[in-house]
């Protein structure tokens, strides 16, 4: 089973970072209507409420972005695509590649800035995500699934 890029770490934890810091803000200004303008809200339930949002964003900066990349794993077999996921619930995803009707890649701009790509694949039920790939492995891997179901096609005709 192969990895995704390392950068993938970096991307997830400044993407997460973007996300706690606009939750902080809203927990200090909660705290600074509680301390100024509110009189029913007793300061110090705001403060416990902002400690919980700041413990909670170190986890989901830190901790989970490591984790998240230490448990996902992919391979492309001839007829199947394998995906291993999840850090305490875990999930194993076996996608035959005869059901995939639509192969695309998504870049965002942190990830164009790390030079990686995700590839989405879609079939009639649901769709499946290889996430954070460097761009030529990312492009190369979507080339070889295409080929793989070209060739599963003209074998099954």
């Amino acid at each position: 089973m192969e990895r995704i890029s390392p950068e993938a770490i970096k991307v997830w934890r400044i993407s997460e970072a973007i996300a706690a810091a606009v939750v902080l803000l809203s927990a200090l200004g909660s705290l600074l209507l509680s301390l100024f303008v509110w009189d029913w809200l007793p300061w110090w339930i705001s403060l416990i409420i902002s400690g919980f949002f700041l413990y909670g964003c170190i986890f989901q900066i830190w901790l989970f972005p490591a984790l998240k990349y230490k448990y996902f794993r992919y391979e492309v077999l001839e007829d199947e695509i394998k995906i291993h996921s999840g850090i305490w619930i875990k999930k194993r995803l076996s996608v035959p590649l005869f059901r995939v009707q639509n192969i695309d890649t998504h870049v965002g701009p942190l990830m164009r800035r790390f030079g990686l790509k995700s590839i989405t694949l879609r079939t009639s039920a649901e769709k499946i995500v290889i996430p954070e790939l460097e761009a030529d492995r990312a492009d190369g891997l979507r080339n070889d699934i295409r080929a793989l179901i070209n060739e599963n096609t003209r074998r099954a005709i």
